[in-house]
Parts: C-alpha cells; sequence; structure tokens
C-alpha cells in the first residue's frame, strides 16, 4: 500500500502543481525580450492596489482562459503578460474592486515589443454590500448562534481599456507611464 501511495504521489503533484500554475502566468519584466514573444502592459495612471483578474483568447471567436490572477498586490502600476504575436483578445477585470463588470479589448502584439493597454476605474456611483457573520453566545443551559448583519456602501467603478500600438521593448521602469510603488 505504501509502495502505491509513493508511486502515485510525484504524478498527482506535478498535476496538481500544472494545474495551479496554468491559471496564473508571472507578471514579466526581462531586461530584454524574450525570442518569439510580445509582451502586454495593462497600466494605470497611478498605483492603485489593484488586483489583477485577466483573460486572453488568441483568436476573436475562442474561448477565454485565465491568464493573470493573483490575489497579491504587484509592485507599481504595471502588469505586464507575455503573448503571442497577432490579435489578441483580453478581458479585464479586478478581485478588489466594485465594478459594473469586466471589460474586453482587443490588443495587436507583435514580437520584442510592448503594446499598452491604459486601464480606468470611472465612479459608477455605489452600492450597498451586505455582509453577515455567525457568532455563538453562551447561554445558561449551552450556546446559542446569533447572525450578525453589517450593511455598509461600497463605491462602484465602470472599467475603462484603451490599447495602444506595439511599440519598442523597455523594461517596465522605464516605461514613461511608470509608477512605482507607494511605501
Amino acid at each position: 500500500m505504501k509502495e502505491t501511495l509513493r508511486l502515485l504521489s510525484p504524478p498527482l503533484l506535478m498535476a496538481a502543481w500544472l494545474a495551479v500554475a496554468g491559471c496564473s502566468t508571472p507578471d514579466l519584466n526581462p531586461p530584454v525580450p524574450r525570442a518569439n514573444t510580445g509582451y502586454v502592459d495593462f497600466y494605470t495612471d497611478a498605483n492603485e492596489g489593484l488586483r489583477w483578474r485577466v483573460k486572453r483568447a488568441s483568436a476573436p471567436d475562442d474561448e477565454m482562459r485565465t491568464v493573470f490572477s493573483e490575489w497579491k498586490l504587484l509592485p507599481g502600476n504595471i502588469l505586464r503578460l507575455a503573448a503571442p504575436a497577432g490579435s489578441n483578445r483580453f478581458e479585464v477585470w479586478f478581485s478588489n474592486q466594485f465594478t459594473t463588470g469586466p471589460q474586453t479589448v482587443l490588443v495587436q502584439v507583435a514580437n520584442a515589443q510592448v503594446t499598452p493597454v491604459h486601464v480606468t476605474l470611472t465612479s459608477a456611483g455605489s452600492v450597498s454590500a451586505e455582509s453577515k457573520s455567525d457568532e455563538y453566545r453562551p447561554t445558561a443551559r449551552a450556546s446559542r448562534r446569533v447572525t450578525r448583519t453589517v450593511t455598509s456602501q461600497q463605491e462602484t467603478f465602470e472599467i475603462g481599456v484603451v490599447a495602444g500600438t506595439p511599440e519598442a521593448y523597455q523594461p517596465k521602469e522605464q516605461r514613461p507611464y511608470w509608477s512605482p510603488s507607494e511605501k
């Protein structure tokens, strides 16, 4: 039995690792571009502490697949992703903002170049957000569950995306729209 588990564990671990790695691509910033690779810079005007969620389809009718989704904050205001040369359709959204929904943009990508995509958040009003939590309070005989409800107003944003044209490659810190993280 132990021998069977020992033989199955490495393939299962590898499959799990590939499944997790396939959902998220690291933010890229090599000093020089890789061969046969184009890059897309999704950027905001300032570092707004956004947690990006980006999907991509390589053809207009293809299914969108997640290419970046991480909970950790990125340094600076640019999310750089690698993409194949040609026309790519991206969907942009954020995990930590109330928005009216994801926005889709068509981006032309060229090998060894960077295509900037300006992302804006415009106020679209506010919504009521309700959160519930259960608490257990002691009583004379046992404890009882009490549900606590908190309602708050959350600002909602409209996501705007505008793709530029491919430009010569530079590391993110040398791009004119770079804004470093605030300490």
